[in-house]
């Protein structure tokens, strides 16, 4: 069965949104790869990443706010499978090795969603 298990924001102010999250609702920063601050409830994980390093990879016309979730998964194979049969916008793809999540794919309206075997710290 997968799992949600982060969420992602991208921002201009990394600082200000980890001490809004940090201190206004008491998640902790957990250690990850990447330019991202990990947060974390213990259960759900929130990365806070910085918008400028997206850019240069993605492309300038990403906005700040939510722009990705995460499933854990059992399967990675199952999932791709799965989620070519029920219509997905692309093919699972593979992500590069800076990242916590493996693999990304993108829903039927095009929402990224990250897919990862081993899961996200916390």
């Amino acid at each position: 069965m997968a799992r949600i298990r982060h969420l992602a924001i991208l921002t201009e102010d990394v600082d200000k949104l980890v001490r809004f999250y940090t201190e206004g609702f008491g998640l902790k920063i957990v250690h990850g790869v990447g330019t991202a601050t990990y947060l974390t409830d213990g259960h759900i994980n929130l990365a806070i990443i910085p918008i400028g390093p997206e850019r240069e990879i993605e492309g300038p016309q990403l906005q700040t706010g939510i722009n990705h979730f995460g499933f854990e998964v059992d399967d990675v194979a199952a999932v791709r499978d799965a989620c070519k049969g029920l219509n997905a916008a692309d093919d699972v793809k593979k992500r590069p090795p800076n990242r916590e999540a493996e693999y990304r794919v993108l829903d039927p309206d095009g929402n990224p969603i990250d897919l990862s075997k081993h899961g996200w710290p916390h």
